[in-house]
């Protein structure tokens, strides 16, 4: 089994026309003579490089030299190796449209499937392991992007007093339901995100003053806190933005561009939404602490009905949109009506 190749001898940038002898088993070696010299190489020496569209073979040598060539199919045959009969496939898949059009298919979709299921699973995994410190630092970050960076929050008009009254309020039901995570209350006012309250990571809650006026008692206040705080015992603002970084990570590392995901970090927080599954968890946790509080659940289907009848008498469907960051109280995510009837019906159920 013979082929015509040009032999490099990795010194010299000339290359000498050669014929190569591919000798099957028991020799299994390859020769060729240049220069008045007899070169010898055993399969196990040489690297036979991938099939590359209609590009000329590579053949790498031990000793530096190389060979080229047109068709190599003699030594791929003798050497009888399990990766060229791979490359030889891949080959014949990358050279028929079908077959790269299916492939792409399949890359995109696995993609896709990796951000959607993957990174969700490995967020929750890396939330668990990251101390609560750590988070905390975030959340500082974040709300000091919003509060600075960004302008979306400006600090609070409402009444020193009446934040205390909030405060309090809160407490007490933590303090009768012993269940509450660790958590800083604050309260910004802000034209662009209107009536509204959300966890950041880190235990931070923000509530605007939209919100407490729209309020018609501070037992509503606390029933959409007790929501937030649901978000906070389970780290869903955590992790969401680790998700989030997590797949700005892999879009990095695909196009290269690590400064915009860096700077656009707050941004992206500010837009996540939560999925039905953890709104539905949040209000679970809202239900419990309420009855176990002694609070009637009614007062958190009472603020969301207002808070839906607010949306809908702006009249401006994108503006609404915006004013929808993190976990808002009015999520889309799971129908407002049926979010509130298990409050509606449920009783206050007090222990002790």
């Amino acid at each position: 089994m013979t082929f015509q190749a040009d032999f490099f001898d990795g010194y010299s940038a000339r290359a000498s026309s050669v014929l190569v002898k591919a000798l099957p088993a028991p020799d299994s070696m390859i020769e060729f003579d240049s220069d008045g010299r007899r070169y010898r190489y055993a399969f196990s020496e040489i690297h036979v490089q991938a099939r590359l569209g209609n590009a000329r073979r590579l053949i790498d040598l031990p000793d530096g030299g190389r060979l080229e060539a047109n068709q190599i199919e003699e030594l791929e045959m003798a050497m009888q190796s399990r990766r060229n009969a791979f490359w030889r496939m891949v080959h014949y898949l990358e050279n028929h449209l079908g077959w790269v059009i299916v492939a792409l298919i399949g890359t995109v979709l696995a993609g896709w499937m990796f951000l959607q299921f993957g990174v969700p699973r490995l967020a929750e995994y890396v939330a668990e392991a990251t101390p609560p410190s750590i988070e905390l630092k975030l959340g500082e970050q974040v709300l000091a992007g919003f509060d600075h960076k960004m302008g979306y929050l400006s600090p609070s008009k409402i009444a020193v007093s009446k934040q205390d009254e909030i405060r309090q309020a809160l407490a007490d039901m933590c303090k009768k339901t012993g269940d509450c995570p660790r958590y800083r209350l604050e309260f910004r006012e802000s034209e662009m995100i209107g009536p509204n309250a959300f966890a950041l990571p880190g235990g931070i809650t923000v509530m605007t003053d939209d919100l407490i006026k729209l309020s018609k008692t501070d037992t509503e206040l606390v029933a959409v806190l007790a929501h937030e705080l649901g978000h906070v015992k389970k780290r869903h603002a955590f992790r969401q933005s680790i998700q989030g970084a997590l797949a700005g990570l892999i879009l990095a590392a695909v196009t290269g561009d690590v400064n915009s995901m860096a700077s656009g970090l707050p941004a992206a927080v500010l837009q996540m939404r939560y999925s039905r599954a953890l709104e539905t968890e949040a209000d679970g946790f809202a239900m419990q602490s309420l009855q176990k509080a002694c609070l009637p659940p009614k007062a958190f289907a009472d603020i969301l009905l207002r808070l839906s009848q607010v949306s809908v008498s702006k009249g401006d469907k994108k503006q609404a949109q915006r004013q929808e960051p993190l976990s808002d109280i009015l999520s889309t995510h799971p129908d407002s009506l049926d979010r509130v009837k298990p409050f509606m019906l449920a009783k206050p159920t007090c222990s002790g």
